[in-house]
């Protein structure tokens, strides 16, 4: 999705996601990035009964990833062309790809889904509310440099799971990465 490029910004996507939804419960998987826009998913969607988050960032309302992790996006604005973020795997110095997913077929698949969100996903402010803060959520590790969000979701007393794997696992682990968010997704419906 193109997060900085509708108009609203994180409102606006976290306004499709609920629509299409509907009115539940249902509980969000946010992967990566996606975890950033939970304030505004909380405060539109309705139906929305809990959270687990995959490898993701922890929420930050009322501030933009620019506030947030400045060097990174620093980073991320070096490699923009004509107002577009670079896809993913081009965000780094070595593409970490073939790494991640040796398949050749899979690694192509996925490369050519990547989006190219627009440079203002960086400046996007998420709704400064802490509603998200009072649903049930669950945190899956899936990399070692999540384990400091991980950490924090444990300090929170949210259930977490630790896989020895990779930021991109459902892609090449589904069945691993399945299981362990079936188990997380038990233990968030139970604590409604």
């Amino acid at each position: 999705m193109d997060y900085g490029g509708v108009d609203g910004g994180y409102e606006a996507v976290a306004r499709r996601i609920a629509a299409a939804m509907g009115e539940g419960p249902w509980i969000a998987v946010l992967h990566s990035g996606a975890g950033g826009f939970v304030p505004d998913l909380a405060e539109v969607a309705s139906g929305l009964a809990g959270l687990i988050f995959v490898d993701a960032v922890r929420p930050h309302p009322g501030r933009s990833l620019r506030d947030v992790e400045p060097a990174f996006v620093a980073q991320l604005d070096a490699r923009a062309e004509s107002g577009r973020l670079a896809p993913w795997n081009r965000w780094f110095d070595e593409d970490p790809l073939p790494r991640l997913l040796p398949d050749a077929a899979v690694r192509e698949a996925f490369g050519a889904d990547l989006p190219r969100p627009a440079v203002a996903f960086l400046d996007a402010v998420p709704a400064a509310s802490d509603r998200w803060e009072r649903l049930p959520a669950a945190y899956l590790q899936l990399s070692r440099r999540y384990a400091p969000q991980a950490d924090w979701a444990q300090s929170r007393g949210w259930p977490v799971e630790r896989a020895d794997l990779h930021h991109l696992a459902m892609v090449s682990h589904p069945a691993e990465v399945a299981a362990d968010l079936v188990t997380l997704a038990f233990q968030v419906a139970s604590d409604r």
